[in-house]
């Protein structure tokens, strides 16, 4: 069975996600928390093996930094919880240290499913209502994208990425492939929608 804490500052959303994951016999909801300093507080207690963390808290510890120390404890994997997902956000938080990102508005089922991929192993998985190819796109790729969706000129992403123009052109041309996305031009709306 794998033991879950929760952390949210919302009640009622708490109490109901408690409710529908605690139904069935695969997930024991051990622990419940409200700010950042109890769940850090009782994660270092109880080291629970999965922890489903909600990304504004009140506390004096910011999310990055809680995910980061709960990250580092013994045998404990994060996934977020969210209300919306940035998709820059969302990779930021998958590469601060979180196993998983799923959406509130996401069905118990799907929360639950991601929870045991998370628990066996699988790094990365987030909510199927986020674009599939979040998880597909490099660090660099992600830079690339900032830089286009900055008032989304070639030349002056060129400029300030410090590569001659006809190279970006390329790698964005390469990275559109990539996203099943047939232009530059698409390829930088697609990027502004996600949150680039």
């Amino acid at each position: 069975m794998i033991r879950l804490m929760v952390v949210d500052d919302n009640i009622p959303t708490r109490q109901q996600i408690i409710k529908e994951l605690g139904a069935g016999d695969l997930i024991e909801v051990m622990a419940e928390a409200g700010t950042s300093d109890e769940a850090w507080r009782m994660a270092q207690q109880l080291l629970p093996d999965l922890i489903l963390l909600d990304l504004h808290l009140p506390g004096l510890t910011k999310t990055e930094d809680l995910l980061r120390k709960l990250s580092g404890l013994p045998n404990v994997k994060v996934v977020i919880f969210a209300s919306e997902a940035p998709a820059s956000d969302v990779l930021d938080l998958l590469d601060g240290g979180a196993a998983g990102y799923v959406l509130k508005s996401d069905q118990a089922a799907l929360i639950r499913m991601a929870l045991l991929m998370v628990s066996r192993g699988s790094t990365n998985v987030i909510s199927p209502s986020l674009p599939r190819h979040l998880t597909r796109l490099s660090t660099d790729e992600r830079l690339i994208l900032r830089h286009l969706t900055q008032r989304g000129k070639l030349p002056k992403a060129a400029e300030r990425m410090g590569i001659p123009q006809s190279e970006l052109e390329a790698t964005a041309l390469r990275l559109a492939e990539k996203l099943e996305l047939d232009s530059v031009d698409k390829l930088i709306k697609w990027a502004k929608k996600h949150g680039f």
